[in-house]
């Protein structure tokens, strides 16, 4: 049965990548957009990134993973997933609000309901604060823009129409969602206690709706008036990356490097100009599907070894075959070519124009974002204890992580 949805999966997902190929071939003869249901929804390409990564994620998921999902679980998982493709392409404030929330209740509930940890309760209402208390703020900031600027509409909304120090506020809060530093705390806590497919969708798309929201609202203001901000939040990316090293709970390992990851479509908005914008949301692509490829990963070691401590899961790289996929697995976290994030990361160089610190970050944050995975990937291959045992029902973990592996590593198509 999983081998047949596999490729029942695979067959589809083909269709539909050559579909959003030529759409998006298509959207350069249409001006970079298509708009839908009078302006209201629009099709343009952050659309069509984040629309494959949900894609990938969600129906991948539900298709292998039946016997581990209860059929309320699913539900829940497919109300966030709704919602959050037509936040994607929403492109009216008030109803992208709407979408925003409701793709993240869900998986909220779900940490109160599914998760088997004894301190899930903390986690999620920590979550939910963080949820609710910027919820007004980021409603009543949307009303006022829209009627400032005429419209409801972000295309419509004109720069000289709105108070910079408002802009700044508004991104702030988006940032409270991705999330960037100071408000980072609330992730690491929640992957923690969150049942391994809650965290999966968390790091896979949660985190890019504030990405998408900062793009959609504020992404004007990213210049001199947020540098320092932006200096912060590159330094605090090299300790994020040093307390991965010495963080022994594998969730909560990657939960510090997807926040040391997701510093880099920040950047990027700083140093794109409007027709090369589309590196931070392919490099959302990649970085969420490395995300959901580890944590899936994780999922198949708890269900072996019945631990989370990477020292005890040595035990469940039982062959020469999950020994090969740890590696794969592993490597797409360190960026390493082909996958997604190695052609980002080499296509952001070009914007350096000669700085010499803008080189040195860069530089640096390469060798640690690739050094810390490494170390870890050394660790878990050096004289493993193999246990030859498979399981049928593993072959969901192993289909799931298989059919992300690839789509991770030929996603150079895309560029």
């Amino acid at each position: 049965m999983f081998k047949s949805c596999s490729i029942i999966f695979f067959l589809v997902s083909s269709i539909f990548y050559l579909f959003l190929i030529c759409l998006g071939s298509s959207m350069v003869f249409l001006g970079g957009s298509i708009l839908i249901f009078s302006n209201y929804f629009c099709m343009d390409s952050i659309f069509f990134y984040l629309m494959i990564l949900v894609v990938l994620l969600g129906v991948n998921s539900q298709l292998l993973f039946l016997n581990y999902l209860s059929s309320d679980t699913r539900f829940f998982l497919v109300l966030s997933l709704l919602f959050s493709i037509l936040c994607f392409s929403s492109n009216h404030s008030i109803f992208f609000w709407c979408f925003y929330e409701l793709s993240m209740i869900p998986l909220l509930y779900l940490i109160f309901k599914d998760s088997p940890y004894s301190e899930r309760f903390l986690a999620a209402w920590y979550f939910a604060c963080y949820l609710l208390i910027t919820s007004l703020p980021l409603i009543l900031i949307l009303l006022y823009l829209s009627v400032v600027n005429g419209s409801f509409f972000f295309n419509c909304w004109l720069l000289e129409n709105s108070n910079v120090a408002l802009l700044i506020t508004l991104s702030f809060v988006f940032f409270t969602k991705v999330p960037l530093a100071p408000f980072h705390t609330w992730l690491p806590i929640v992957h923690a206690e969150a049942t391994s497919i809650v965290s999966i969708f968390l790091s896979g798309y949660i985190m890019k709706l504030g990405i998408l929201g900062v793009y959609r609202c504020s992404v004007y203001i990213f210049n001199s008036s947020l540098i320092l901000y932006l200096y912060i939040c590159g330094v605090l990316c090299i300790f994020f990356f040093i307390t991965a090293a010495s963080e022994l709970d594998g969730k909560r390992w990657l939960a510090f490097l997807s926040l040391a990851h997701i510093v880099i479509p920040f950047l990027s908005f700083f140093i794109s100009d409007w027709y090369s914008i589309n590196f931070c949301f392919f490099y959302c692509l990649g970085h969420g599907l490395s995300a959901g490829i580890v944590f899936g990963l994780l999922w198949y070691f708890y269900d072996l070894s019945n631990s989370r401590n990477w020292l005890l899961l040595k035990s469940a790289v039982n062959g020469e075959g999950i020994m090969s996929l740890v590696i794969i697995c592993l490597l797409s976290l360190c960026s390493f070519p082909p996958t997604i994030q190695f052609f980002c990361e080499v296509g952001l160089m070009k914007f350096s124009g000669g700085l010499a610190l803008y080189i040195f970050f860069w530089g640096l944050y390469l060798f640690f974002g690739g050094l810390i995975p490494l170390i870890l990937c050394g660790h878990l291959l050096i004289r493993s204890e193999w246990v030859e045992e498979w399981e049928c029902g593993e072959f969901g973990h192993f289909n799931f992580l298989t059919i992300l592996c690839m789509w991770c590593y030929i996603g150079l198509m895309f560029i």
